[in-house]
C-alpha cells in the first residue's frame, strides 16, 4: 500500500465515510432493542486517520459508539489492520478510545474464526473496505454469515468491492484482451488493473466458477459484466441475507466503470430502507457538487443528467403495477419497500415514494382499501375499478 493513500481523503472515498457516519447511529438505536452486545468491526482499518486531518472509518466508528455508549447502549468496536506502519498509527489514533474500541494487529483472515462464535451470542455490523479487492474472500467470510442460521443474531455488511478491477483481472484470466476497457478508468486505485490473478484466486473472491461465464461472454459491454457479476453475487449473498442492495460510486458524473461498488446486506427491511435513503441522498449530493464544479454556480434550468432523474409518471406508474400484480392489497410498507429494492435502491427516497403514493390517492388512480383512518405505512392500497365494469386484479 503507497502511504501517499493516507495524506488526503479522495472525493470518491467520502460516500463511504458519509454512508458509514449516517448509518451507524439510526443502526445502533435499533438493533439496541435485540437486547444483546452490539460488536462493529472495522476490518481494513488502515490509519484511522488521513493526514490532512479527516477522520478515517475507524475514528468514525469509535465516535458512533462513544455516543451511543453515553446513551447505555452495550457497544463496542474491533478495527482490524494488518500493516504494522499502519497499525501503530492506527493504535495512537484510536488512544482515547481504547475502552471500548479495540485495534487489532492481523489479517481479516485472522479474525474471521474469533468472529464466527462471536456471532451467535452478538448483533455483528461488518465493515469491508479492502485496500485490494483480493481481501475479499467469499467462503471466509461466508462463515461469519452463516452464524445468521445458526442462531438468533443480526448480522449486517456494508462492503466496498472494486468490481470493476475484478471484472479487469477475470477478462485477462479468460484472454478476452479485446473487452479490456481503457486503463484510464483505472489510474488512481489501490490495485493494479494489470496484474496477472490466478483463476482459483478470482473463484475464490467471486464466490464460484460463475464469473468465467461472464467474462468469456461475448457481446456484452464491460459496464454490462459488471451490472451480470454483480447480480450473480448478490445472489450468493442472499443465501444468508434476505434483502441485498448496492451502489456504484463514479469518480466523475461522465464516468460509466464505477470507482468501487457499495454492497450492503442485512436481513432487516428496516436496515434496507434506511441505508436506501442514505445512499440516495450521498448521490444526490455528488452530483450536486459535480454540477457546480462543471457550471460554476448555479443554473438557469434544471442540468441534473437524464439518468440521476426519476420521472414522476414513471414512479407512479411503477406504483401501480406494483399494487396491481399484488396477491391481496399491499400496504403503503410493502409497496415502498418492493420498489426500493426492485431497481430503484438509491435512486429514490422513501418520502419520494409516499409523495407519489399520495399523488395517485389525490388524483384517485389508487384508492384506499379501508376507508377510515389516516393514510400511513400500514394503509393498504387497492386500483379502482373503472366504467362499473368489475375487474379483478388481485
Amino acid at each position: 500500500m503507497d502511504a501517499s493513500f493516507f495524506s488526503t481523503k479522495r472525493p470518491w472515498s467520502r460516500y463511504k465515510d458519509y454512508l458509514l457516519e449516517s448509518y451507524l447511529p439510526p443502526y445502533l438505536a435499533k438493533v439496541n432493542h435485540l437486547g444483546k452486545p452490539i460488536l462493529i468491526v472495522d476490518c481494513f482499518a488502515g490509519r484511522g486517520r488521513f493526514e490532512d486531518g479527516s477522520p478515517g472509518s475507524p475514528l468514525i466508528i469509535a465516535r458512533a459508539v462513544q455516543q451511543w455508549r453515553e446513551q447505555g447502549v452495550a457497544a463496542t468496536a474491533r478495527c482490524v489492520e494488518a500493516d504494522p506502519g499502519n497499525f501503530e498509527v492506527l493504535q495512537e489514533t484510536l488512544s482515547e478510545h481504547a475502552a471500548y474500541v479495540e485495534a487489532v494487529h492481523g489479517t481479516f483472515e485472522d479474525v474471521l474464526p474469533g468472529l464466527e462464535s462471536e456471532a451467535e451470542k452478538k448483533t455483528v455490523f461488518l465493515y469491508v473496505d479492502p485496500y485490494t479487492v483480493k481481501g475479499l474472500r467469499f467462503d471466509e467470510m461466508k462463515r461469519v454469515y452463516d452464524q445468521i442460521h445458526k442462531a438468533d443474531s443480526s448480522v449486517e455488511l456494508l462492503m466496498n468491492f472494486n468490481v470493476g478491477i475484478f471484472m479487469r483481472w477475470a477478462l485477462a484470466a479468460v484472454k478476452r484482451w479485446d473487452d479490456l476497457p481503457d486503463r484510464a478508468e483505472f489510474e488512481t486505485m489501490a490495485d493494479d488493473p494489470d496484474e496477472h490473478v490466478e483463476r482459483d484466486e478470482l473463484t475464490s473472491i467471486a464466490g464460484g466458477k460463475y464469473w468465467i461465464t461472464i467474462a468469456e461472454r461475448s457481446g456484452p459491454i464491460f459496464q454490462e459484466k459488471l451490472t451480470q457479476f454483480l447480480a450473480e453475487y448478490a445472489k450468493r449473498l442472499a443465501r444468508t441475507f434476505e434483502y441485498v442492495a448496492r451502489f456504484p460510486v463514479m469518480e466523475k458524473l461522465h464516468h460509466r466503470v464505477p470507482k468501487y461498488v457499495m454492497i450492503f446486506a442485512t436481513r432487516s427491511p428496516d436496515g434496507a430502507l434506511l441505508m436506501n435513503d442514505n445512499m440516495c441522498k450521498a448521490r444526490r449530493q455528488f452530483v450536486e457538487e459535480q454540477l457546480r464544479k462543471k457550471y460554476k454556480g448555479p443554473t438557469l434550468f434544471d442540468v441534473t443528467p437524464e439518468g440521476e432523474v426519476v420521472e414522476q409518471e414513471e414512479l407512479e406508474a411503477e406504483v401501480i403495477r406494483i399494487v396491481s400484480v399484488s396477491d391481496e392489497p399491499p400496504s403503503r410498507w410493502d409497496v415502498r419497500l418492493k420498489l426500493l429494492l426492485g431497481g430503484y435502491f438509491a435512486r429514490l427516497t422513501q418520502s419520494d415514494v409516499n409523495r407519489a403514493i399520495a399523488s395517485l390517492l389525490r388524483s384517485k388512480r389508487l384508492r384506499r382499501y379501508e376507508s377510515t383512518g389516516r393514510v400511513n405505512d400500514a394503509t393498504r392500497l387497492t386500483v379502482p375499478k373503472y366504467g362499473g365494469t368489475q375487474r379483478s386484479l388481485f
